[in-house]
C-alpha cells in the first residue's frame, strides 16, 4: 500500500542558508494534569522553502534556545501531554489543517538504533525508550524499509487525534516541534557540516520570530 502522502521521494543538499520560518509563539504547558512547565514550538517553513531532512530539522531543533532553555524535537511522554499539544497544534480548529498533506510535525522519536525499538532523541528522556506512543493504525511499519523508516512524526493523517507515523530520514519534513526544559549546551563545531555545510549555523541559533506566526 503506497499512501499519496507516504510517496516521500529523495531530498538533494538545499541550499538553507537563507530559509524563512513561521514559528508559532512558544506556549507553556503550565495547567492541568500532567503540566510539566516545558515549552513547546511549532515551527513551519516558508511556503517557498526547499524541505529539511529528520536529521536536518533534527539538528537545527537541538541546536534552538528559548528563555535561557534548550531545544530539543519533542518528547510526547503521555496521553494528556498529547492532548495539551493537539490543543495548541496550528491546524487546531481548521478543516484545511486537518486533511493538509504536510500537517505533520516530526518530533523526537526514533529506531535509528535498532529496527523496531523506538527511543526518545532528546532531552530530560533522550536514549530512553518510548512508554507512550500514539500510533496510526498499522504504524509504526517500516513500509519504506530500503530507507529506513527510522523517525517519528506526530499529526500523521488523523489530525485531530495527533497520532504518529514512522518516516524515513529523506522525507519532505515541512514542520517540527521544539520542546525547552534543559539547559542549553554548547553547539558542537560540527554542526553546519552535519546539515550539510551550508551556513546554516546563524539560523539554528536564532530563528526569525519577525516572521507571521502559525
Amino acid at each position: 500500500r503506497l499512501n499519496p502522502v507516504k510517496a516521500i521521494t529523495s531530498t538533494a543538499l538545499l541550499n538553507l542558508a537563507i530559509i524563512s520560518t513561521a514559528a508559532a509563539a512558544p506556549v507553556q504547558w503550565s495547567s492541568g494534569s500532567g503540566a510539566n512547565n516545558h515549552w513547546y514550538e511549532f515551527v513551519v517553513l516558508g511556503s517557498a522553502d526547499p524541505s529539511l531532512t529528520a536529521s536536518q530539522a533534527e539538528a537545527l531543533a537541538a541546536s534552538s534556545s528559548f528563555m535561557g532553555q534548550g531545544g530539543y524535537l519533542a518528547t510526547i511522554t503521555s496521553a494528556a501531554e498529547q492532548t495539551f499539544l493537539n490543543s495548541i497544534w496550528p491546524g487546531a480548529g481548521s478543516i484545511s489543517g486537518q486533511f493538509n498533506a504536510f500537517s505533520f510535525f516530526l518530533i523526537g522519536a526514533t529506531d535509528r538504533n535498532t529496527e523496531g525499538s523506538f527511543e526518545w532523541l532528546g532531552g530530560p528522556e533522550g536514549g530512553h525508550p518510548l512508554a507512550y506512543t500514539n500510533w496510526s493504525a498499522g504504524e509504526p511499519n517500516n513500509f519504506q524499509a530500503n530507507n529506513g523508516e527510522d523517525y517519528v512524526v506526530a499529526w500523521w493523517q488523523d489530525s485531530l487525534s495527533g497520532s504518529w507515523n514512522d518516516i524515513p530520514d529523506n522525507s519532505d519534513i515541512r514542520g517540527y516541534l521544539v520542546e525547552y526544559s534543559v539547559t542549553p549546551v554548547p553547539i558542537p563545531a560540527a554542526l553546519p557540516h552535519h546539515i550539510g555545510g551550508l551556513g546554516l549555523l546563524g539560523l539554528a541559533v536564532s530563528r526569525p520570530r519577525g516572521a507571521t506566526h502559525a
